[in-house]
């Protein structure tokens, strides 16, 4: 194992997932060692979600503690990973670690699960419910198959819902909503090539085809829209008391009724957000307005705008987030319910990024091992306790 090889890619990486940026040399150069191997693409893609070090913990109770692997097994304080900071030694150590574990498991048979001795309770992934403007409901898992509708297409195995905005509608009906569940998410491309992405929880009311003068949406939830641009039809998301226009761009919007607050994100173009007791807000790439529907109160910040957008492909990502923040959408995600003392966790917050697709003791893990939380599960039930607390 060349370990003068594995600091220069583990430098790339750091630098890659601290956010700073590699020159076409150094990305092509990455690349091709992620390429060259499964056990390369396994190591980046575990420092990257952090799940190597968990893998190394799991794995460390299953090999004999005078093997030699011993010595490599790499502890690391989870705290580096918060503030986004991630020294080219860390990142190699973390590489040697996995790399070293991937040899024992094939030379050994030794196979650890994703998340050891959790019960299994995962998200269902592309499930949603097409309610047609004459109350008819197709479940798209179930009909898809059998259910045939003129302008409508849908590839179910990639969770996407496609209008043909050049059909005759005639006779249809005048709007459709797609209604997507707890641990669920759906894709939809409208009439007009508008593309949204729907995360779980969430419903969208739209018409089947646009109006001469506005495109107009409802949204109940979370989206991630890229619109299609027509300078003559803004297009207009409702939700709740807040409405967001646009001409062509691509933003999130996230509105639960439970949260009694709303957020739009803008990645590319420009949008105007209109809520109740303020005047129109224009905002513009990298910000995020936050209105408080409680007390009426808009606030305008910059951030990381694709930070908040990464659930779309496949990510859950809480960066120096609190448990309010990160509960809601876990018990979304994996339909739990979450109990846990505020008072206890109140000042503690979490850096992690992983996939959003694994097994909820995943995460719960990663929570553990960020600030020492620990946890119970009964059924549906999900208990989280400081590490001490008697349960």
């Amino acid at each position: 194992m060349d370990t003068s090889r594995l600091n220069h890619i583990a430098g790339l990486i750091a630098r890659k997932g601290s956010g700073g940026k590699l020159t076409g040399t150094e990305q092509q150069e990455l690349e091709e060692w992620i390429r060259a191997s499964r056990m390369n693409r396994e190591s980046y893609d575990r420092i990257i979600s952090g799940r190597g070090v968990i893998r190394l913990m799991e794995l460390e109770k299953q090999i004999d503690t005078d093997r030699s692997f011993k010595k490599l097994t790499v502890r690391l304080k989870w705290r580096c990973w918060k503030r986004r900071i991630l020294t080219a030694g860390v990142a190699a150590m973390v590489m040697i670690g996995i790399m070293s574990a991937f040899w024992w498991w094939e030379q050994e048979g030794i196979t650890v699960p994703e998340s050891a001795g959790q019960p299994g309770i995962k998200p269902v992934g592309n499930c949603a419910v097409l309610v047609l403007g004459n109350g008819c409901r197709v479940d798209l898992q179930k009909d898809c198959d059998t259910l045939q509708l003129p302008g409508i297409s849908w590839d179910h195995r990639k969770g996407t819902i496609v209008y043909d905005g050049r059909e005759n509608k005639t006779g249809w009906p005048e709007k459709n909503t797609l209604m997507v569940p707890l641990r669920g998410e759906y894709r939809l491309v409208l009439g007009d090539g508008t593309k949204v992405w729907l995360n779980s929880a969430s419903s969208l009311n739209y018409p089947v085809q646009f109006a001469e003068k506005e495109r107009c949406v409802e949204l109940d939830g979370e989206a991630y829209f890229e619109v299609t641009p027509d300078p003559e039809r803004p297009f207009i998301v409702k939700s709740g008391d807040v409405q967001t226009r646009v001409l062509g761009t691509a933003f999130n919007f996230s509105e639960f009724g439970g949260e009694n607050a709303s957020t739009i994100t803008l990645l590319t173009g420009k949008v105007a957000v209109s809520a109740p007791g303020h005047a129109e807000r224009v905002l513009l790439p990298g910000q995020q307005l936050k209105y408080d529907a409680e007390n009426r109160k808009t606030v305008i910040k910059e951030v990381d705008a694709e930070d908040f957008v990464v659930w779309k492909d496949g990510l859950f990502l809480f960066n120096d987030c609190g448990l309010e923040e990160i509960i809601p959408r876990l018990s979304r995600w994996y339909g739990v319910t979450f109990h846990y003392d505020r008072e206890k966790f109140g000042d503690l917050k979490f850096y992690i990024k992983t996939r959003r697709y694994e097994d909820i003791g995943t995460i719960l893990n990663l929570l553990n091992l960020t600030e020492n939380v620990t946890y119970s599960i009964e059924g549906n039930e999900v208990t989280l306790y400081r590490t001490g607390e008697n349960k």
